[in-house]
């Protein structure tokens, strides 16, 4: 296994649109390091991870940067300070439990900090200076972090056994020094109006389908990118747009090509749409 195919799937290639995707927690992929120690199934793997989200995401042909992790965010969560290690965190950089409580490793078997030092080095430092090479271009005018999400709140999220929207745009984030806009609030507003209008033909949910900052996500990637010249904001789409019966085949965990695809090329025309209009 080729360690740079480990990091990131791809890499920009010549200048399209001018925005960097990054799509950190689509990887289903155990480190060699750790394949002989962790007890979690590949179902396990499969739910905890951005179900689909390499796939939806993958804009590769469209936008000047693209970055993918490969590894599943159980073992090398990039979306997490590389110091957020358990005890300390036990939703950090390598998790303890999945989102549903389950152990992912036996008894005595979770990487001592020697084996933590070097994963990091492996596969977390790697994504984050592909991050920095782009940005240095100085070609980006837009960031943008995609992720899909759980329809209901996680363990260890705020929003804990909460239904959540079908569509989510964060561009707020709090550091040492309070609330900080990563984008202008009138971007935010007008992307999530454009997303909006592409995903309106959607089922209702018990919630409100679109939202603003709601669920408010604490993610490492826009503290630390988001606060640059470069406006960036977080994009979260439900996995209750193609977890369902008619597009899901549990048993192969798959989810019907069509229905990715079709997602792909509406957030694909929302990103258009949304760069005519600000850049």
């Amino acid at each position: 296994m080729k360690r740079d195919r480990i990091v990131y799937e791809n890499a920009p290639t010549m200048k399209k649109m001018p925005i960097l995707v990054i799509v950190p927690h689509g990887g289903t992929i155990i480190p060699e390091e750790l394949e002989d120690y962790p007890r979690v199934a590949k179902f396990d793997i499969f739910y905890e991870s951005d179900a689909c989200a390499n796939q939806i995401f993958d804009f590769n042909e469209e936008v000047l940067g693209c970055l993918h992790a490969s590894v599943s965010r159980l073992f090398v969560d990039l979306d997490r300070s590389f110091a957020d290690v358990p005890p300390s965190l036990a939703d950090g950089v390598i998790k303890k439990t999945t989102s549903r409580g389950k152990q992912i490793f036996e008894g005595d078997d979770f990487p001592d900090d020697i084996a933590i030092s070097a994963l990091i080095r492996r596969y977390h430092l790697p994504f984050y200076d592909a991050i920095k090479k782009v940005l240095a271009t100085g070609e980006v005018r837009f960031v943008i972090e995609c992720h899909t999400m759980m329809s209901v709140g996680g363990l260890f999220s705020e929003d804990a056994g909460k239904p959540r929207p079908l569509i989510s745009v964060q561009n707020i984030m709090n550091n040492a020094k309070g609330m900080i806009e990563t984008a202008p609030m009138q971007m935010a507003e007008e992307f999530l109006r454009i997303l909006s209008r592409e995903f309106r033909r959607e089922e209702d949910t018990v919630v409100e389908r679109f939202t603003l900052n709601a669920p408010m996500f604490k993610g490492n990637l826009l503290k630390t990118f988001g606060t640059g010249n470069v406006p960036m904001m977080r994009l979260s789409l439900s996995r209750a747009l193609y977890f369902t019966e008619e597009y899901l085949n549990l048993n192969e965990m798959k989810v019907d090509e069509r229905r990715i695809h079709d997602l792909r090329q509406r957030v694909s025309r929302a990103l258009q749409l949304f760069l005519k209009r600000f850049f």
